[in-house]
């Protein structure tokens, strides 16, 4: 144990116990340094642990309430195990506590009639003395349990938390240097290093905690007809999801989506503050090529954006030109899609935009409350996790060009090519086109590659024996035809067998004025409705083909092209992108410490020119993007005013 022990200063009078015992009993064997307070005291505790810190030294708090005793975590320099604050804020978190979003305010239980905290202590000494704590490790002792738990670092905590600081103007990250890892035998989009994250209860192990998170609880969808697990963590944007097999297959899944979800702001990313794109025109992305808005949508009530002018004051982001590895700028809310809020905040909104605030003022400039701005609506599309940074990047590139693919194919309402659906043998696929058919639905597997040429499809599913609920779509993407196809139709399959239906009433408020349609779930809500048919339908009608024929090759063509790595897959992927003359990727690596602790990267490609997957109509960033352009020529809506018809896609 080291010499120096600490007492805080709701500690005197708590009751009669041996502090020099307690340090004795926790530390000695340990050799890390020990500090007692009764209850919580932010400012007390962030002192303890910058004194450890700076000396390199391990540090046990040890928090004191009548009814329970908290021991550690133990932190550890230099390890990815959590301090005292990383346990306070994901405990006032996860419990949705009154205090969650004031962590300076002290929390003590009031003292009871006859305090039980000597005999929680003694029961919490003879346990530690027998099983000494991990490193991460933190020892609950209450009135009725007796519980460890793993306290994984929080990017929102108050003390050891790097909050994001503002770049200097002068400053820019080294250029992007990619790894060249072997690919995995068993997928050409993935690395040999990842499967540790999908080994069955390795995650969940490391991970859930119903008290402290970071993943609160993994729900188990049983109205499904597969495995699908659905994670909870309080600082995530929304849900993560897994879709399998088996339910040991799915949670991993679940649990790495949620991290994905995670990365949707920039906790701990160095910002570039208030610049006009002339002020940094020089080494940035002009926003303008990731699509416009018109004057229509921008005057109309339910528009959620603000004009956009090269000289608008906005933040910015460091990302890395994919071809070159240069450091290249785009707008911070192209990078993290949660970014900015103009609502009402959630709570892990609120959070985020304190980070903000602080950036702010180290900027030496006020934050004004209530005046968060969004010039880009944007979603998560082009957001994907992965064991390293090539892998996240190579998978963020699959998704963007599955979304343009099936956009574009909206868009140009023509007929596609259908794969027959006897030509798709892969087991699972076959259980789920028959499961669809048999609630009444026909199946149709088209194929939506357009100018990007990867595996990718539109499944299509039409009603054949009630009018309502008339159509779902879903789209999928992958190396392998058979992985993307299934993909998609887990996604209508869960639609189609889900008990709870769309409200007709509601979806036919937006069929005469598609202007009310704001939100995701709206959209496939429209076209559940049998006057949509024939606009969805239309893409119906192509020539018939089979699997082999509409994706020759693959997935050996990836492999074969990579050379054996994850990043040769890559380079040929971003290959594909600039024949169809997107040949500028810029990468923002969206991975925090937590998701470096798990071992998870998540990255966004922002491609220029590229369609955007927005959600409601006068979102929709279709204008100044000459590519769609090229691409409706000749079709039904050459022609026709921007916003086009929105969209069917979830």
């Amino acid at each position: 144990m080291q010499d120096e022990q600490q007492y805080g200063p709701g500690l005197a009078g708590a009751c009669d116990v041996s502090w020099e015992e307690v340090f004795q009993r926790i530390g000695g064997a340990l050799h890390a340094k020990v500090v007692l307070n009764r209850g919580w005291d932010l400012a007390w505790e962030r002192a303890q642990w910058e004194q450890s810190a700076e000396k390199g030294e391990e540090l046990i708090s040890v928090r004191l309430y009548d009814d329970e005793v908290i021991v550690g975590p133990r932190w550890v320099p230099g390890t990815d195990s959590g301090c005292a604050s990383c346990a306070e804020v994901r405990e006032r978190n996860t419990a949705e506590h009154p205090l969650a979003d004031t962590l300076d305010e002290p929390r003590v239980i009031p003292r009871s009639h006859q305090p039980l905290l000597p005999y929680l202590l003694d029961a919490a000494l003879e346990n530690l003395a027998d099983h000494p704590l991990q490193p991460g490790e933190l020892y609950a002792v209450g009135t009725q349990y007796v519980r460890r738990h793993r306290i994984p670092r929080s990017f929102f905590c108050p003390a050891c938390a790097d909050h994001g600081t503002v770049a200097a103007d002068d400053w820019r990250p080294a250029p992007l240097a990619l790894r060249a890892e072997p690919l995995s035998p068993q997928d050409p989009t993935r690395g040999v290093g990842g499967s540790h994250l999908v080994k069955p209860g390795a995650l969940r192990d490391r991970l859930v905690d119903a008290r402290y998170g970071p993943i609160q609880v993994i729900m188990r969808e049983s109205n499904v007809p597969f495995a699908m697990s659905m994670c909870l963590a309080p600082d995530a944007a929304a849900p993560g999801h897994g879709r399998a097999g088996t339910f040991a297959e799915a949670d991993p899944v679940g649990i790495i989506e949620t991290y994905e979800r995670l990365g949707s702001f920039p906790f701990d990313t160095p910002l570039l503050l208030e610049r006009s794109y002339r002020e940094v025109s020089d080494h940035a992305l002009d926003p303008t090529t990731l699509g416009e808005h018109t004057e229509k949508q921008l005057s109309h009530p339910s528009c959620q954006v603000l004009p956009y002018t090269s000289d608008a004051s906005m933040d910015w982001v460091w990302g890395h030109d994919l071809a070159s590895g240069e450091p290249q700028l785009v707008p911070a809310e192209a990078g993290f899609y949660q970014y900015e809020q103009r609502f009402k905040l959630s709570r892990r909104a609120a959070r985020a935009a304190r980070v903000v605030a602080r950036q702010a003022r180290a900027a030496g400039r006020t934050p004004e409350p209530g005046t968060l701005r969004k010039y880009f609506h944007d979603s998560s599309s082009g957001c994907a996790a992965g064991a390293s940074l090539e892998e996240a990047a190579l998978h963020s590139l699959l998704e963007l060009a599955e979304r343009d693919a099936f956009l574009l194919s909206w868009h140009r309402q023509t007929p596609l090519p259908r794969i027959s659906n006897a030509s798709i043998t892969d087991p699972e696929n076959r259980s789920l086109i028959d499961l669809i058919q048999t609630r009444g639905f026909d199946v149709h597997v088209l194929v939506a590659k357009q100018d990007i040429d990867l595996p990718i499809v539109w499944v299509l599913v039409v009603n054949r024996r009630n009018p309502f609920p008339a159509t779902y779509s879903s789209g999928g993407s992958g190396a392998n035809p058979s992985t993307a196809i299934r993909g998609a139709l887990r996604e209508v399959a869960q639609l189609v067998t889900n008990k709870g239906q769309w409200n007709r009433e509601e979806a036919e408020r937006m069929l005469d004025d598609p202007w009310l349609l704001v939100e995701l779930e709206q959209h496939p809500q429209l076209y559940t409705l049998p006057e949509k048919l024939a606009r969805v339908t239309e893409v119906l009608g192509g020539p018939e083909t089979t699997l082999q024929e509409a994706f020759p090759g693959w997935p050996d063509t990836l492999r074969r092209a990579s050379d054996g790595t994850v990043r040769g897959a890559l380079d040929h992927v971003r290959g594909l992108y600039a024949d169809a003359g997107l040949d500028r990727i810029i990468l923002v690596n969206q991975t925090t410490r937590e998701h470096a602790d798990v071992g998870v990267s998540v990255a966004k490609a922002v491609v220029p020119g590229i369609l955007p997957m927005c959600f409601g109509h006068a979102q929709q960033r279709l204008k100044n993007l000459p590519r769609l352009a090229a691409a409706l020529a000749g079709t039904p809506q050459e022609n026709r005013e921007i916003p086009y018809d929105p969209h069917p896609f979830p």
